[in-house]
């Protein structure tokens, strides 16, 4: 979720990109060395052996205290599907049986569910197992078998002596809505003892700002990106230190998110116009089904794999919210 502070620092990974193009280990677009920071210049930044009079630039992105204009975030905060995440696991129903397949090398991931499926009138007992990437065919069946009574895994085959079984796989979907839109003001200061190195460097990151209208967040949204002012701050000559700052109005949402499986069975009930009532689908899990504990822990993991795929490859931040290579 994207909030003030993490916003800011996508604005630094982007001033990164843009005066680093073929990434940090290369020479920046200057010719000099820049360094970039989420945050204000460090003691060490001006007086160690590497610091700004030793030829160093420096570009820091900071909040700016100002009253910004109020933004409506969406009529009634609806929730949408924003990703979703294929499984990678499936079944095989032949025969009564259930075979669990995995599909090819890729991490298994998702959840399948299993029910008995020669119920008249609904009501079918089933279970459910959420995959792990720990997990291979056989372990989900012996999983499976073990949550179904009289359930018999044969290797990775699920069945139920005498009875008709059923079964179905599904994926994880992330649903996100807003909650709050707002507008921050951001300081990207320039800090350099060449007056010279100060208009090289500025007018690279003002050209390559100017044609952004939107930034990628690091929750992989985007951010509306607006110029406000600029302005040069001399105040420092005399230390021989040249600061120019530019303001910019950043609108992004506040965001709330869930993930879910998707919809594996489900059970209703139906009323004739005599008033009888008629039942049909299968019986949720049980409270000790492990994909009622598991799944969330699951679908986290598959989060944090899709998060990282960052907008900013191979750029990290360390301690002092310096950006650096990515490990």
């Amino acid at each position: 979720m994207a909030d003030a502070s993490r916003v800011g620092l996508a604005l630094a990974c982007n001033c990164a990109q843009i005066l680093y193009p073929d990434g940090l280990s290369a020479t920046s677009v200057t010719g000099r060395q820049v360094v970039l920071r989420r945050g204000w210049l460090l003691p060490s930044d001006l007086f160690a052996a590497q610091n700004i009079r030793n030829n160093i630039d420096f570009v820091t992105v900071t909040m700016a205290p100002r009253k910004m204009p109020e933004w409506a975030e969406p009529l009634g905060r609806p929730w949408r599907v924003q990703q979703k995440v294929e499984p990678t696991v499936g079944v095989v129903v032949a025969d009564g049986t259930v075979e669990i397949v995995f599909s090819g090398r890729s991490t298994p991931a998702g959840v399948v569910a299993v029910w008995l499926d020669d119920m008249p009138h609904g009501g079918s007992p089933s279970a459910a197992y959420a995959v792990t990437a720990q997990d291979t065919p056989a372990t989900v069946a012996a999983a499976l078998a073990a949550a179904l009574t009289d359930g018999v895994a044969s290797g990775a085959t699920v069945r139920v002596p005498g009875r008709v079984l059923n079964g179905h796989a599904g994926g994880y979907g992330q649903s996100v809505r807003v909650t709050r839109r707002q507008a921050q003001l951001y300081r990207v200061s320039i800090w350099t003892a060449d007056a010279t190195a100060r208009e090289t460097l500025a007018s690279v990151l003002d050209t390559a700002l100017a044609e952004q209208s939107w930034i990628s967040t690091l929750d992989g949204r985007e951010a509306q990106l607006r110029f406000q002012s600029v302005e040069d701050v001399d105040t420092m000559q005399n230390e021989a230190l040249y600061r120019r700052d530019y303001f910019y109005e950043l609108v992004f949402d506040t965001l709330q998110v869930q993930w879910a499986s998707e919809m594996l069975c489900g059970i209703g009930n139906l009323s004739g116009d005599d008033g009888a009532a008629m039942s049909f689908g299968e019986l949720a899990p049980g409270g000790t089904n492990q994909t009622v504990t598991a799944a969330l822990d699951a679908m986290q993991a598959v989060a944090a794999a899709q998060a990282a795929a960052s907008a900013y490859p191979g750029l990290g931040v360390d301690q002092f919210g310096t950006v650096v290579a990515a490990a």
